[in-house]
């Protein structure tokens, strides 16, 4: 395409995208909103499309899928009981060499990281606590603070201490046991206590949604046992823990922000998602499980979110849940970021945050579908600028992940924006061609034109 011509399809690309009007400047047309700043790019005129100042660039991180060495969580005992399909090992050894990997995200221009406190590592017995675990998380969280980096801290990531798995009263344990969300509560307000000097935002669960069917529907979870009874179960202990944890760092820190983060089961924009056409699964719909955060169900009432979290990675029409096994081959629909934010936003009233978003690949293999993991973080990003320019309060977005790392059960699908290659026993952090594209985004703390020049827009399938 002559490069004229060009300019002017991506300037209609960028309007779509953002929902601005075309102007006209001389002789040509370019998008405006009342934020947008014009650019020049290779001498061609663009547009920028800016964030709002303070806007949290991160990258999400979940501990026993990068730190390695973890003998005392559920998922230790399923590894010893050679249950599962990899053992994580020393994972991508992130518990000692956790300075390296901030180090990468501070010169990427990130300015939060998200990571997980392993309550397991914490209390690998009821009662009693490990001072070096203590001392290595406050170290973690204190190199961040070092570097500007704000932290974003998970409570519980799916792994949970094993002791949860044994009650003494012969009940089916982990989140199906009727004590757990009080542990769980006990355990957040010692967090709070502990670290809440160097963290301001929290998630207490993370995507109950998800462990619920991975471990109750599927199977795929410790302690791989289907059970659709439990399955309900676990989500509401799950959600009765969040309001409980929330209850408890409010009341240690009452200016914390404390949310938790549902996967979203979003279907595209013209088709049902696969809970509305079968309602034994629309259980797993993020909107049941805010509703029951924000209040809005009747037998829990009061709010416990200051934010809304979200994980968004793919549609959930039934079409697209056909693609679920193979992580590289996960629909990519970027539209999904956009109507997501302004469905939150419009439900609840309280500012967003994109807690988890990202692509896989097959290792270092091309996706069959085209979609690169720069094109994808551009146009995901895109769409989410899309909301704020309808005045939609997003406080940031983390991608996932930082690194390749441990994805329950496999090392296969790699979403990281740094790679490792397993056979290598030094773990190289190796740049992906992500990496200098997500640093000029998050630096310049906008869309740039050569960005959107380059990447805005579906690829052609191969």
């Amino acid at each position: 395409m002559h490069r004229s011509r060009w300019s002017l399809a991506l300037v209609a690309l960028v309007s779509l995208v953002t929902g601005c009007g075309l102007v006209g400047v001389g002789s040509q047309r370019i998008p405006v909103t009342r934020e947008a700043q014009l650019s020049r790019a290779r001498g061609v005129p663009g547009a920028e499309l800016p964030f709002s100042p303070g806007f949290l660039w991160g990258v999400s991180m979940a501990g026993y899928q990068v730190e390695g060495g973890d003998t005392t969580s559920n998922w230790a005992v399923a590894d010893r009981e050679g249950r599962l399909k990899e053992s994580p090992g020393k994972a991508i050894d992130f518990w000692n060499r956790y300075e390296e990997d901030f180090d990468l995200a501070q010169r990427m221009g990130m300015t939060c990281v998200r990571l997980s406190l392993e309550w397991s590592r914490i209390e690998p017995e009821r009662g009693r606590f490990d001072p070096a675990a203590i001392q290595r998380y406050h170290d973690m969280l204190t190199s961040l603070r070092r570097r500007g980096i704000e932290p974003l801290v998970t409570l519980s990531h799916f792994a949970y201490p094993a002791w949860l798995d044994n009650p003494r009263d012969g009940k089916e344990g982990g989140w199906v046991h009727p004590d757990t969300p009080k542990e769980f509560a006990r355990f957040a307000a010692w967090a709070g206590q502990e670290y809440g000097a160097d963290v301001k935002y929290w998630l207490t669960v993370n995507e109950p949604n998800t462990l619920a069917i991975l471990t109750y529907l599927a199977g795929q979870f410790p302690p791989f046992r289907i059970n659709p009874f439990s399955f309900g179960i676990s989500q509401d202990r799950q959600m009765e823990g969040h309001r409980l944890a929330y209850a408890a760092l409010h009341r240690v820190d009452p200016d914390a922000m404390v949310s938790f983060n549902p996967f979203v089961w979003k279907g595209r924009d013209s088709e049902p998602t696969a809970g509305q056409v079968n309602a034994r699964v629309s259980r797993v719909d993020h909107l049941r499980l805010l509703d029951i955060a924000a209040g809005r169900d009747p037998s829990m009432p009061g709010n416990t979110l200051d934010y809304v979290a979200f994980d968004y990675y793919y549609p959930t029409s039934p079409g697209d849940l056909m693609k679920i096994p193979s992580y590289w081959n996960w629909s990519v629909y970027p539209e999904g970021m956009y109507s997501v934010s302004k469905q939150l936003y419009q439900r609840y009233k309280l500012p967003l945050l994109v807690a988890e978003n990202g692509i896989a690949t097959q290792g270092d293999r091309p996706r069959e579908d085209g979609w690169t993991r720069p094109a994808y973080l551009v146009n995901h990003l895109a769409q989410l600028r899309r909301a704020m320019a309808e005045n939609i309060p997003v406080l940031g977005y983390c991608h996932w992940s930082l690194v390749d790392n441990y994805e329950w059960g496999s090392f296969q699908p790699s979403f990281g924006l740094f790679a490792i290659d397993r056979r290598d026993v030094n773990l190289t952090r190796l740049r992906t061609d992500a990496v200098d594209v997500y640093e000029n985004i998050a630096k310049r703390n906008a869309l740039g034109y050569e960005v959107l020049e380059r990447y805005l827009g579906r690829p052609a399938s191969r």
